[in-house]
């Protein structure tokens, strides 16, 4: 049991650490370039901010968006595209346009009554749709605030560093008790032995 619950802590150590370090890198990239989308390894968390593609996507989920080659979009495919230096919008395609070697694709969102009115050019994707986390997109928003970040990083951090403080010292303290046991039993069987030689 012991073993497992170990296991276990050492799993929720290094998640921690690895949301601690791409929580502290999306913060860096969004204040760093501001208008360009924060990625961790070419993926993007973004939340979803309108209805458009409801129900597939909802106000407050998470999405995570994967960069890819334009050239590998498929229709029905969820992609992220920018419409200004500010607005990035998440549409499915519905058609792929080839033409005199250029390449556009035309969007829709799911609850709109029609397509989108503008083409949507390779140069202006972000990336294409990986999976979605439904209302994570409010945790991470407020995960980017100073009380989020405390709540939600630094506090359970401290827990769980507080946490292994104390397994590395309670295993010290087994070794340091292990070893006077040792002495006295050894001193106890030196002094059995000097006894028995006086006899």
């Amino acid at each position: 049991m012991k073993a497992a619950f170990r296991w276990m802590s050492n799993i929720l150590t290094v998640l921690l650490l690895f949301i601690v370090a791409s929580t502290f890198f999306l913060i860096y990239q969004s204040r760093m370039k501001p208008n360009k989308a924060a990625s961790v390894m070419g993926y993007k968390p973004l939340t979803v901010l309108s209805g458009s593609m409801s129900p597939f996507l909802e106000p407050g989920d998470m999405i995570v968006v994967r960069e890819l080659m334009p050239e590998n979009i498929r229709v029905g495919d969820l992609i992220t595209y920018r419409i200004n230096e500010k607005t990035l919008v998440t549409h499915r395609v519905v058609e792929v346009i080839r033409k005199n070697g250029l390449l556009a694709f035309r969007t829709k969102g799911d609850a709109n009554n029609t397509e989108d009115p503008d083409l949507v050019t390779p140069d202006s994707v972000a990336g294409s749709m990986v999976f979605k986390i439904p209302y994570a997109g409010y945790i991470g928003r407020f995960v980017r605030t100073p009380k989020g970040f405390i709540a939600m990083i630094v506090f359970p951090g401290l827990l769980l560093i507080a946490g292994e403080i104390k397994n590395i010292l309670n295993e010290l303290s087994k070794e340091e008790n292990e070893k006077k046991k040792q002495n006295a039993d050894a001193a106890q069987n030196g002094g059995q032995s000097e006894g028995n030689m006086k006899l």
